[in-house]
């Protein structure tokens, strides 16, 4: 029983043995692409939370400085205690 090999010739791949095209398809991954923009969109979220999260505990911790100084230290700077408890600056 004689076995036959065909051989297909393309001009932009060359010649390709059925052989070779099935060790080809063989070999070729199976796992589906990554997906690089999503993560890159997922990335960029995520510093932007972190970001907002950072600028927030600042503004904190500025707000409970300020409340730990004296009325005088704060006219020194610019600033005054209102009767609520603010901290505004002074209009003048």
């Amino acid at each position: 029983m004689a076995m036959h090999n065909q051989i297909d010739c393309n001009p932009v791949v060359g010649c390709v043995s059925a052989k070779s095209l099935s060790v080809m398809a063989a070999s070729r991954q199976t796992t589906p692409p990554s997906r690089p923009s999503i993560s890159k969109g997922v990335s960029a979220i995520i510093t932007a939370i972190i970001g907002t999260l950072a600028a927030s505990y600042k503004r904190y911790q500025s707000r409970v400085a300020l409340t730990r100084l004296s009325d005088t230290q704060l006219r020194d700077i610019g600033l005054e205690r209102s009767d609520d408890g603010r901290i505004n600056r002074r209009s003048a």
